[in-house]
Parts: structure tokens; sequence; C-alpha cells
């Protein structure tokens, strides 16, 4: 019985790029988690561009894993196969990666690790250069102290939720998330992350966040395209990497990290690998312009010392952002500094820099008009604090982006930012660096070997076995 309602909770729900979707109710969602299929954490990654697809899933027992993917209409059938990870619960990590992949196609894939044969899900890829992605932030699957399964239970039918109401807006090709997809990094909170039958239809490009480095787990949930592995510094979990899809190449980048020298390092090798795109996007979870929370103001200014000049040089165009809860966009800056103000509902043609926009939570939303404080970089924000759990669906072109912001709990669409471009340069100027950034990047790598040795001795009395070897020097090698 719970195999048969998985299946056809998937049939319904695998599709839904291609179709409208509706919300599940709590009935139907507390049937269907309890079937082994939801706890798979079945999740398609990105791969380098559009002909990749990266798998990932969790089983009981160990086993070469391998995806079998069928082109829709013609029926032909590829078989890949992958490696096995141990995970820190004793569970295990299947990791596979396809390639080949034909634009503008639809697919259907089925996961296999030993006695385990996953139902039939759908994916499809982009045609050409236009895409829509719908961009979130802090979904916060939480697994609490108490009622652990009902927590993230609970938290997993929202996020699906906010994905069937997007879904009922626009196709959806790609998931953007700016990180802390889990509260306290554990396997059973990436397990309802990825327990919607519709996000199974959906590639899902997350950055690390700093509750996702509470735990462990996200080391090995991913599996992600173009990690940087040979820094000076490692990040225990993961760290900065970049894929291409359309004309955008995106870099997700590890914010908890503060090693100038290895984001700058590998900002400048994904630029130069990907020169002929028009577009460059990065995605990562910490905030630093909105100023909505005033004893975070004072950690933003150091985080913008390292991150605005690379957003400068590196002529950056939408950085999408999370961390504070509120939804804001910032001015479009260069070097930290207004060089042309937003008002809301804006379009800007050859912006003479980056425009930054943070949204809100989808499990963790912020209320109260206390916590509110601002800086002269803030363009707009959203005023209802009420109403802070938001979605955006993004539409990417060869000549435009255009943000679309909404809220889940009144449906309204609130905002809307199109950036338009007449050359791949745009209106970014052509000055380098300011000569102090080598110094602040310098400064940054050398905090980050000290603030590794707090993150190994936190995660050691949070009880997680990790040696101090691995967290300093192997870490994501």
């Amino acid at each position: 019985m719970k195999k048969a309602l998985a299946l056809l909770l998937a049939i319904i729900f695998a599709a839904v790029p291609c179709m409208t979707g509706f919300a599940m109710s709590e009935e139907s969602w507390y049937e269907y988690w309890e079937t082994d299929e939801s706890q798979s954490g079945i999740t398609v990654f990105p791969g380098s561009d559009e002909s990749e697809r990266r798998f990932s899933w969790y089983s009981g027992s160990g086993s070469e894993p391998k995806v079998e993917i069928t082109e829709s209409g013609t029926g032909s059938k590829k078989v890949f196969s992958g490696e096995c990870i141990k995970t820190y619960s004793g569970d295990y990590a299947n990791k596979v990666t396809v390639t080949g992949l034909k634009e503008g196609t639809e697919y259907t894939y089925v996961c296999v690790s030993g006695d385990y044969r996953s139902d039939e899900y759908e994916i499809r890829t982009a045609d050409g250069k236009a895409f829509t992605a719908m961009y979130v932030t802090d979904i916060h699957i939480s697994d609490g102290e108490d009622e652990e399964a009902d927590s993230v239970r609970d938290d997993a039918l929202l996020y699906n939720n906010v994905i069937e109401a997007a879904g009922n807006i626009s196709g959806i090709d790609i998931i953007l998330s700016a990180g802390d997809q889990a509260s306290r990094g554990l396997e059973r909170e990436y397990k309802g992350l990825s327990a919607s039958p519709a996000g199974r239809g959906i590639t899902f490009a997350p950055a690390i966040g700093n509750h996702d480095r509470k735990g462990v787990d996200f080391r090995t949930f991913k599996n992600l395209p173009n990690e940087k592995k040979d820094g000076l510094n490692t990040s225990y979990i993961g760290f900065d990497y970049w894929f291409l899809k359309g004309d955008t190449l995106f870099m997700v980048l590890e914010s908890n990290n503060g090693s100038g020298i290895d984001h700058h390092a590998f900002m400048e090798s994904a630029v130069k690998q990907n020169k002929d795109v028009r577009w460059r996007v990065v995605i990562m979870h910490h905030d630093l312009y909105s100023g909505r929370i005033p004893h975070r103001e004072s950690e933003n200014e150091l985080l913008r010392l390292i991150w605005g000049p690379m957003f400068s040089e590196f002529q950056i165009d939408l950085a999408l952002l999370g961390h504070s809860h509120y939804y804001s966009v910032s001015d479009v800056l260069y070097n930290n500094k207004t060089v042309t103000e937003i008002k809301g509902n804006d379009e800007l043609v050859n912006a003479p820099g980056t425009v930054s926009i943070v949204s809100g939570s989808i499990n963790h939303p912020r209320t109260g008009e206390e916590e509110l404080a601002f800086n002269d970089t803030l363009g707009y924000y959203y005023k209802e604090q009420g109403s802070q759990i938001i979605f955006n669906l993004i539409d990417f072109k060869e000549e435009s982006i255009t943000v679309k912001s909404y809220s889940y709990d009144t449906g309204e669409q609130f905002n809307t930012l199109t950036l338009k471009k007449d050359s791949q340069r745009g209106g970014h100027p052509e000055k380098g660096a300011p000569l102090y950034q080598p110094l602040i990047n310098l400064a940054g790598t050398i905090y980050q070997f000290f603030n590794n040795i707090s993150v190994w001795q936190r995660l050691k009395e949070s009880g997680f076995e990790v040696s101090l070897t691995d967290v300093l020097f192997k870490g994501n090698r």
C-alpha cells in the first residue's frame, strides 16, 4: 500500500516543471511521509553544464549505485554507475553523474542501489539560453529537540507547498537556494528537504549556510560540480563550486569561510574558464547590505570588505543572498558604494555594478518592527513583516534577467527587478580591485585557519567524531 501510494504521488508531482501543481494536504503528506520512498533523499544537483546532472540519494546498505535514465519519446535508455559513501549516521550516500543529456529534452530516471529501486521521476533540460529558476533561502528544515519527526515532516510539507505555489505560476528548471537548508545540519533534515515529490523533478543548487555547518551531514548529502578542493584553507563540509546554465555562469560561494585568497582564486578560475557567458550570478548565504538586524551590521561590514570588491572585480551582475530572513534589494553597488539607486520595480540597462537580493525564510520568517535597521546601501525592502515567507521566480534570457518576488502567504507579486545588457560587460567599469584588497584577502585566510579550530571544537562538543587534521587540512578534499 505504501509503495503504491508513493508511486502514485510521484507520477502526479514529478512533472511539476511542465505542469501546474497544487499543495498537498496534511493527510496526504503524512501518509506519504511514512513511505520508504519519501525518506530516500533523492536529489538532482546541477552538472558542469546542461548536458550533465549529478544525483544523490540514501540507502541502508552499500553497493554500486546506478541511475537509469531514459529519453522520453524515444525510449532510449542509458545506465550510469557511481560511488557509495558511508554517512556519519551509518547510512550510505549514493553519488552518480549522468552525462550526454540533450538540450530541451525530457527524461525519466530511476535510482538503483542494492535492493532499492526508486520510483520513476521526470526531469527536463533547458532549451537554449532561456530558463526559469526559483530562488529561495533559509528553508530551515528543522529537527527540533522534541517531536523530532513531526518538526522535520511539517517543515518539509511547507517547503513542498512553496514549490507547488511557484509551479502554479511558472515551470521551474532549477531551484537556487542561498543556504540554511537545514537548521542543525543533520541527515534527517536533508532527507526532509529532499522528500518533496515536486522537487525530485527539479535541479537543486544549494549554498552552505551557517546552520548547515552546525552538523557534518551536508558533506555526504551533496554531489556538486567543479568544487574548489585545493585551497589554502578547507571548509569541512564543502566549498565554492560553479556551473553553467543557459548564458549564465553561477558561482556558489561558501561565505562561512573567510579565506579571501581561496575565494578570489576560485572566482578568477571560474571566470577564465567561462569567458563567453553574458551573465554572472553569485549565490551565497550571508547578507551583506540589507542591515535589517542591528546587531548583524558589524558582521556585515567585515563581510563586505571581502566580498564587495570581488563582486566588482569579477563583474557580478546579481548576487542572491540569505541569512537575515528579511526581503531586501540593494542599490547597484560598485566596491560597496551606491552608483545607482533602487526604488522597487526597477528596470536597469547596463547597470554599472552589482545588485544583491536577500529573500525571506521559508520555515523561519522573521517578524517585528523592533528588529529593523537600515544602512544607506539598501534600495528596496518588503514592508509586510508578517509575510516574509517569500519565493522568487527568475527568468533568465540572453538579453535580460527578470526577478519576480512573491509572498507565499498572500500570493502577491510585490516586486519585479529586470537587468538588461547590450554587451557582455554591460555597464561594469574596467577598474581593478582596490590596492588594499590582497591584504584583506590574506587577513581573512589567516583568520579562517584559526576559525577552523573553533569549528572542530564545536563539532566535537556536539558529539561528531571528526579529527582536527580532517578539519584543518583534509576538509573538502
